[in-house]
């Protein structure tokens, strides 16, 4: 009896040569019972899908985002984010891999799930953005210029946007004439794909404020299909996985929908190759 109340269980990792991050990994301070939190989900894309819920997209405004290549993300529209499942899968998460440690082995997301699941492009050009230093005037210049309005000097944050700006100036614009020029359309695709690129695909943590150095990617909106989005937004993914899976964060952004559908996804296949397996 003595020796069994001696006996404590290692909770790991056997061979800390791989998982150098233990010591500051969430699931150190749930094995001492120091932590019982679930993540803050940060998303800014609430308002864009009830904005296309009430005011449908008009046709020639949808044919210019298809065109974009990301159209699969406006198809998923605003799933219901699941913070428990999210907060449990990022306790598995391992930075020193990249991969999910399950009971049954390793998993990740790679480019082909996003590309399955989304129809995002994996070649292409890099999508690496503008962060060159301007000035507010001259973000209201590229403002108007691709998205057609000017927005207040308060609505801007260093180089990003209020999504509260964005919001009012799409309410002022939802009934498009349908002998609008090219040049009007193509400001209202722009306003549809920032935010969803801006506060989706590539979700920071700020909540509210969309990042403008993706926006001057989408000048040519002819060239815009043709960079790896695929890749970029996986890669923002992980680095706010690697993020979250530290002890000493409570929040978690980036394409947090891709995470949710990749697991339901990857379970339902698990399912169904057990039972044809069993069967």
């Amino acid at each position: 009896m003595a020796g069994y109340s001696a006996y404590q269980l290692d909770p790991g990792p056997l061979e800390p040569s791989v998982l150098t991050q233990q010591h500051t990994h969430r699931s150190r301070d749930i094995w001492d019972g120091s932590i019982n939190m679930i993540l803050n989900t940060r998303r800014c894309d609430g308002k864009l899908w009830d904005l296309v819920k009430k005011y449908p997209i008009h046709p020639r405004v949808l044919e210019v985002i298809e065109l974009s290549g990301l159209y699969g993300v406006y198809r998923s529209n605003q799933p219901i984010i699941d913070r428990s499942l999210i907060t449990s899968l990022v306790e598995r998460w391992r930075p020193e891999t990249h991969t999910f440690h399950f009971r049954t082995g390793e998993a990740t997301i790679t480019l082909q799930d996003v590309e399955v699941l989304y129809g995002l492009p994996i070649n292409g050009d890099l999508v690496l953005g503008d962060e060159s230093m301007r000035t507010i005037g001259d973000w209201q210049n590229i403002c108007q210029r691709l998205l057609g309005f000017i927005p207040r000097p308060e609505d801007f944050n260093c180089s990003s946007l209020k999504v509260t700006a964005l919001n009012a100036h799409m309410l002022k614009q939802l009934q498009l004439p349908d002998l609008a020029t090219q040049d009007i359309i193509n400001q209202m695709a722009r306003c549809y794909i920032f935010w969803m690129i801006a506060g989706m695909m590539m979700a920071d943590t700020s909540g509210n404020y969309l990042k403008l150095m993706y926006l001057l990617m989408l000048e040519d909106l002819n060239v815009v299909s043709s960079y790896s989005w695929d890749s970029a937004t996986l890669a923002c993914l992980y680095r706010f996985l690697c993020k979250a899976s530290q002890s000493n964060q409570n929040e978690i952004a980036g394409f947090l929908p891709l995470l949710q559908v990749y697991l339901i996804t990857t379970s339902i296949i698990y399912k169904y190759f057990f039972y044809f397996i069993i069967s």
